[in-house]
């Protein structure tokens, strides 16, 4: 089964989907071409997909579990409330927000259910015109690609400023926005990159 599918069917968080919906769903996606046959398998897709960076190879699974260390060890005003393989709930004063790692992102509307929510996963054309054409899903969910240094957010949480200072300090890298998504908030008016 796609990894993505059986990430999704498998989150009670999304609950009961019906074949023609996750269909549906799946098809507004861009492809993950990962295959798995137990849950077992869709965890460590999450956790082991490989980021190549110029000096180092790391694994998804890996940063996560190093920011959740960095969080208790080293932020005074991040508290981690809860830690899974894939998933932090990370609090910053009253505000609540999640990481967590994905093979997809199919119905990832769903999964931020008390705050916003930073996930982990391959970014593609599809995932940028998901994001473009859905204010809603805009305001609640953040997308960030380790392997291309990108990101797709327009949600505002502290806690995605600080793991973004973390991935340049712990290993000297710099998170951009993803160009199309910035260039067609322009085109619509929703930004203005303009001076003044």
């Amino acid at each position: 089964m796609n990894a993505a599918v059986a990430e999704a069917l498998a989150d009670p968080r999304i609950g009961p989907v019906s074949q023609d919906e996750l269909e549906t769903e799946a098809a507004r996606w861009d492809a993950v071409e990962t295959e798995v046959e137990t849950e077992t398998e869709v965890e460590e897709a999450r956790r082991g997909r490989v980021i190549e960076w110029a000096t180092q190879t790391i694994t998804q699974g890996q940063v996560l579990d190093t920011f959740r260390d960095y969080c208790r060890d080293e932020l005074d005003d991040v508290d981690v409330l809860d830690a899974t393989p894939s998933r932090l709930e990370l609090a910053w004063r009253r505000e609540h927000s999640t990481v967590e790692a994905r093979t997809g992102f199919l119905f990832c509307e769903r999964l931020a259910a008390e705050g916003p929510a930073l996930l982990l996963g391959p970014i593609g054309p599809k995932a940028t015109k998901r994001f473009l054409g859905d204010e809603t899903l805009r305001s609640r969910v953040a997308l960030l690609d380790l392997e291309r240094l990108e990101k797709i957010a327009a949600v505002r949480s502290s806690v995605f400023v600080y793991f973004e200072w973390f991935l340049r300090d712990a290993y000297g890298v710099k998170i951009l926005p993803d160009n199309a998504f910035t260039s067609g908030l322009v085109e619509r008016g929703i930004i203005s990159l303009g001076m003044g």
